[in-house]
């Protein structure tokens, strides 16, 4: 564990603009809802909110796809895994460090913004069973989504065919946000994001712990 720690904080260090610019992209989030909540009455907020969602996540994932590609491409080019694995430390712990840094930058964008439209919306709309049931929704899959474009984003970083698969993993990165229209917010569109994710870590991993370094 103590290890596994060490990893962990070295992806935060070495990647640490990446988290700066979720905590700020978060606090302008947080500013813009809240001006929301204070202009503009309790429907329009949610349907403003709402009308926005796509556009706002496909930047989010492209954000998070940039995230994965420079953390897998920083370790090819400088040879960090290399390194690291001279240590007393596997292939196996790398990656898993490396994607839990990434799931903590995604949960520190998310978390403070869900906790701000949770209180606006406490606030703001009256207790309709509809909008208390939504958040949860919309918070399961913005995370999957932009977890799905950070797992491309790893496996994309990790190629040597860097133009052919960068530009086939940002045609995905814009579709993939697509799914929230296409299937909605609910338990299906959960098993698919979580089955694409799945398959995108495990071909990243594939590819990380079959190659030389």
């Amino acid at each position: 564990m103590r290890r596994f720690l060490i990893l962990t904080g070295r992806e935060i260090r070495d990647h640490a603009g990446y988290f700066v610019a979720a905590v700020l992209v978060s606090a302008l989030a947080i500013g813009l809802l809240t001006s929301l909540a204070l202009e503009y009455s309790q429907k329009a907020m949610v349907q403003i909110s709402v009308a926005g969602l796509i556009p706002e996540t496909i930047m989010l994932g492209l954000g998070f796809y940039a995230f994965g590609t420079g953390q897998m491409y920083a370790d090819r080019t400088r040879n960090l895994s290399a390194f690291l694995t001279a240590l007393p430390v596997g292939r196996g712990q790398i990656f898993l460090a490396r994607v839990f840094a990434g799931v903590l930058g995604l949960l520190l964008f998310l978390v403070p913004l869900t906790i701000a439209a949770a209180v606006l919306l406490e606030l703001r709309v009256p207790p309709v069973p509809l909008y208390r049931g939504l958040l949860p929704d919309l918070f399961a899959g913005v995370f999957l989504t932009c977890l799905a474009c950070y797992s491309i984003g790893l496996y994309a970083g990790w190629s040597s065919r860097a133009v052919l698969v960068t530009v086939g993993a940002l045609l995905l990165v814009v579709l993939v946000p697509l799914l929230l229209v296409i299937k909605g917010f609910g338990a299906e569109l959960v098993v698919i994001l979580l089955l694409f994710v799945t398959a995108s870590l495990t071909a990243t991993w594939y590819r990380f712990s079959s190659s030389s370094l």
